[in-house]
């Protein structure tokens, strides 16, 4: 019961969620502030939950993530006594839909969606063998997938995968689609080893953004400053780093 414990949520008076404090994985020490843009008051309330529940247990250490823009937040951090470390630097990359380049799937290769096979013990292993984990032991077991299938804006059919030759689930992306500011999100994207270098996480990201584009985005984001999607035409736009204080 990590998640249930350890979330803080407010909730304006119609009860609708407004701002949230959260860790990324199962585990104390870092700490994510978001809250809905209307709703931008009681950041030092949501700062305070996250030093009283989210610090480290050892080392009494927390760090939050806090974007370049963010101006209301920086102030805090900074006023807070909050250190920023310089080499701990992520940002945002976007892809402004114009166009798709076409289909390129090896020989062999299929891509399909949950909606169509909708098999839940596979794709956790895909998922725990496309991010490095060989242990099963760290595979999304099938209860938790289902969890991740209520959440509000997840369509199976906006879940895909590539289907290798001998049916092994080979290389796959969700694509989250916010209806309301026309963009999708990628996450998570991976490829299991021995399917790598195909251009497999290539293909499915196309084919993810053609789907969205169907439906009205406009354009596709992802967290996370890796090359590989400067090279399917993606650009920086927002940095974000980690500041570290000892609570």
């Amino acid at each position: 019961r990590f998640w249930e414990e350890s979330v803080g949520i407010w909730e304006d008076d119609r009860g609708r969620i407004v701002r949230a404090v959260h860790t990324e994985h199962p585990g104390l020490g870092d700490a994510f502030i978001e809250r809905h843009p209307e709703h931008m008051y009681l950041l030092e309330d949501m700062l305070d939950y996250a030093e009283s529940n989210l610090a480290s247990k050892e080392d009494r250490r927390l760090r939050l993530f806090v974007y370049e823009h963010d101006r209301d937040l920086l102030s805090l951090v900074e006023r807070r006594g909050y250190r920023k470390v310089e080499e701990d630097w992520d940002y945002d990359q976007e892809y402004a839909i114009k166009s798709i380049p076409r289909p390129r799937l090896p020989s062999g290769y299929t891509i399909m969606s949950m909606a169509e096979g909708n098999d839940l013990a596979a794709r956790g292993r895909a998922f725990g063998l496309g991010f490095d984990h060989p242990d099963s032991k760290h595979w999304a077991p099938v209860h938790v997938y289902e969890e991740l299938q209520r959440a509000p804006d997840y369509r199976k059919d906006l879940d895909l995968y590539v289907l290798a030759p001998d049916g092994e689930m080979a290389s796959f992306c969700i694509i989250w689609y916010d209806e309301k500011n026309r963009i999708g999100v990628l996450e998570p994207v991976g490829t299991v080893p021995g399917h790598r270098k195909l251009g497999l996480a290539r293909e499915v990201i196309y084919e993810a953004m053609r789907r969205v584009y169907a439906i009205g985005a406009e354009r596709v984001i992802v967290g996370g400053g890796q090359k590989f999607y400067a090279t399917l035409g993606f650009e920086k736009t927002i940095m974000c780093y980690g500041w570290i204080k000892e609570v």
